[in-house]
């Protein structure tokens, strides 16, 4: 490659590094429970994981280009419905109203715009799931961070009584 190419080509790698600091850096600001995990061989998605008793667990990734996938397991119901309702996302499949007066069930969100989907599952012991696939970092912050006030909210309560 010519020399112009191979500096260009470095500096968009520099700036890709500093990106991908940048969105880790969001996303754990917006759920500070994440910590990092190694990678694993092969696999070049960063990892971000946590797991508090009774308020769940689960992996972050943040993939080469650019997107952030979500699973979340074990996370109370309530949880799930408040920040989901906080957020107010345009139209989950099969909510009639806000998810905190839903039954148990799965309720997607699929996103036109950037391909992302969003699924929710409302457990029927309580518990359920958080699964978000390739969505931007905005919106992976966003919905993270209103995770986090929910889960403070109910660790909170649960430290009251």
């Amino acid at each position: 490659m010519q020399p112009a190419v191979l500096k260009a080509l470095d500096a968009w790698e520099q700036h890709w590094h500093q990106s991908q600091a940048a969105a880790v850096a969001a996303v754990k600001a917006a759920f500070p429970r994440l910590g990092d995990r190694p990678r694993y061989v092969g696999c070049n998605d960063i990892r971000l994981e946590y797991e508090e008793a009774g308020l769940g667990g689960g992996r972050v990734c943040l993939d080469d280009e650019g997107r952030a996938n979500v699973e979340f397991d074990r996370v109370p119901n309530e949880v799930i419905a408040r920040a989901v309702d906080e957020i107010r996302l345009p139209y989950l499949d099969y909510a009639d109203g806000p998810l905190c007066e839903a039954p148990p069930g799965t309720y997607v969100y699929e996103c036109e715009g950037s391909a992302a989907q969003f699924e929710f599952v409302l457990g029927m012991r309580g518990h359920g799931q958080v699964i978000i696939s390739f969505a931007t970092i905005p919106d992976a912050v966003a919905i993270l961070d209103a995770l986090q006030r929910a889960l403070d909210e109910q660790d909170a309560g649960a430290t009251r009584h």
